[in-house]
């Protein structure tokens, strides 16, 4: 089944091209010429989470303490490797229009979607595929790493999704009261509701276009992101009753 426009097949092949040729990096161009699936030199087919944080990673060791912007649903994998370089973290909701307006608002070196589209504002402050995977072969030889050994090198990123059927007069209800009741976390209002927990997050945030609200929650380990999500997917049903 076609993902985004390309099938497992066509990855997996350019996966087989770029081991078979030694290639230092592959990559499968959406049909939009937006979004890019990327391949490391090991012929491992990057999935959206592993090629936003190799990207940043890449980012964070070619430039000093670069300013980036990320959705607030990104993992926390990708504060952790900001930290780690001093680089600042610009936190943007998860539509595309805003990732864009932040990554031209000046100073930031990458932004990055969740959904295999990226961009570097110094060439385009837009997603462009072809200008992503010229922008990875730069940082490759500024950096001197190894796309697999970056790629190796990236923790697990558990992050689990519960939808939740909504009427839309009651979405602000439903936003409102999760606030006042877990009033004793901290929380982050980008976009939606995002709860911050010791070991991962909740994210509760309407749908913009259908009667859903969304969940996403992190946690150490994918049952617990599972069961996080559930958790404040069931908090939201109560408050429908």
């Amino acid at each position: 089944m076609p993902i985004n426009g390309i099938t497992p097949f066509t990855a997996a092949r350019v996966a087989e091209l770029v081991k078979a040729s030694g290639a230092h990096a592959g990559a499968v161009i959406h049909p939009d010429g937006e979004h890019i699936t990327l391949v490391d030199d090991s012929g491992h087919i990057l999935t959206d989470d592993e090629g936003v944080l190799a990207l940043l990673t890449l980012v964070c060791s070619a430039y000093d303490k670069p300013r980036v912007a990320l959705p607030v649903a990104v993992g926390q994998a990708a504060e952790e490797i900001c930290a780690e370089a001093g680089a600042e973290i610009v936190w943007t909701k998860l539509s595309t229009p805003h990732l864009m307006e932040v990554a031209s608002s000046g100073g930031v070196v990458f932004a990055a979607s969740q959904e295999g589209g990226y961009i570097f504002p110094s060439f385009l402050s837009a997603y462009d595929a072809a200008a992503t995977l010229v922008n990875l072969l730069e940082l490759l030889a500024r950096t001197g790493l190894r796309f697999s050994k970056v790629v190796g090198g990236l923790p697990a990123v558990h992050i689990g999704h519960e939808s939740v059927v909504t009427p839309w007069e009651q979405k602000g209800l439903v936003m409102r009261t999760l606030v006042e009741r877990i009033k004793e976390r901290e929380l982050v209002l980008v976009d939606g509701v995002k709860v911050l927990h010791d070991d991962g997050w909740a994210l509760v945030l309407p749908d913009p276009e259908e009667p859903i609200t969304h969940v996403w929650a992190e946690a150490p380990t994918e049952a617990e992101a599972r069961t996080r999500a559930q958790e404040y997917a069931r908090r939201i049903r109560q408050i429908l009753r």
